[in-house]
């Protein structure tokens, strides 16, 4: 089966060549590497030419009208217009292991057999600008269920699978991708209640960190809780931009959502909404945000019943 590899660059000319030239020796051979330029001003349309001019397998898909459009909105670009029986999204930054691919074929392989709607992601090992492993990204912090996707994502882009029977249930042309927060976390969420998710436990990339990553790896310690403290416009906006997701994924996957996740989804939506503090505590307490970590669920709760105010204005 041809896997299609879908990459957004910008600004990516540091490491773009390690990226791309580790996807060239993967073990598995039958892909094609679609790349959309989100708008570079450095050498980074020269780098695609030249590689797209090196292998038959490299498409520089918009080199003639580059455009920005954010990094979400460019990976479901990629993805609407391109037909193929799997995909995958690619970092400019990382290195695959040189068997990612196969792996990932591997795992999916029954499932686009039967016809199933997957989502295969993996472990991540993350290193410094050198390749340095510090350490791995997810452990035992991954999840399956919808309830868990609504406050969180152990879905990384980059290490995503998935085949053309759960692209098909996407529903791409209908979707307001301005409403979107990231596109990994959109197909998780989807993925989880009309399909399957499957975790390969072995690292198959190496997660580069380097201080420009649009969505980098995080320690969850008590150092970054105080500082998230501290901080707390910054927690305000993101739970207001996964409400604002998790309201399209309302208009547009309702009727799959049944019982206590129908719960969930509509008790978190209505928080867009201007809704007194007894009626936010009532919600917190019967359907208790799953969150893996104390400090997140702490976190969140406090924004939710003491720094609403920013949620009010969130269809404004």
């Amino acid at each position: 089966m041809t896997v299609a590899i879908l990459m957004s660059t910008y600004n990516g000319e540091r490491y773009l060549k390690e990226q791309i030239d580790s996807i060239i020796n993967q073990s598995y051979t039958d892909w094609h590497l679609y790349i959309r330029d989100d708008g570079s001003h450095d050498k980074t349309p020269t780098i695609l030419s030249m590689y797209e001019d090196k292998d038959p397998r490299i498409t520089f898909v918009n080199k003639n009208h580059i455009k920005n459009v954010g990094v979400t909105k460019s990976f479901l670009e990629l993805l609407n217009n391109i037909e193929e029986s799997l995909y995958m999204f690619s970092d400019q930054d990382d290195v695959w292991k040189r068997d990612k691919i196969l792996l990932s074929v591997n795992a999916i392989t029954p499932y686009a057999q039967n016809e199933q709607p997957a989502c295969v992601f993996s472990e991540l090992q993350v290193v410094d600008r050198q390749l340095h492993p510090l350490r791995l990204m997810n452990g035992k912090n991954y999840w399956f269920d919808f309830e868990h996707f609504l406050f969180g994502n152990c879905v990384t882009g980059c290490t995503m699978m998935i085949n053309q029977q759960l692209k098909s249930q996407l529903k791409l042309n209908l979707t307001n991708v301005n409403k979107l927060y990231l596109h990994d976390w959109w197909i998780a969420l989807i993925a989880s209640t009309l399909g399957k998710l499957i975790y390969i436990h072995k690292p198959t990339i190496l997660y580069r960190q380097h201080g420009d990553n649009v969505e980098g790896s995080k320690k969850n310690n008590l150092f970054t809780l105080l500082k998230r403290l501290f901080h707390l416009q910054h927690e305000e906006d993101l739970i207001l931009k996964t409400f604002i997701m998790l309201q399209e994924f309302q208009r547009l996957f309702n009727d799959h959502v049944k019982g206590i996740d129908q719960q969930y989804l509509t008790g978190y939506v209505s928080l867009l909404k201007n809704i007194p503090f007894s009626e936010r505590l009532r919600l917190i307490i019967k359907l208790h945000p799953k969150r893996l970590h104390l400090k997140g669920r702490f976190l969140f709760g406090f924004v939710i019943l003491f720094r609403y105010k920013a949620l009010r204005y969130a269809n404004n």
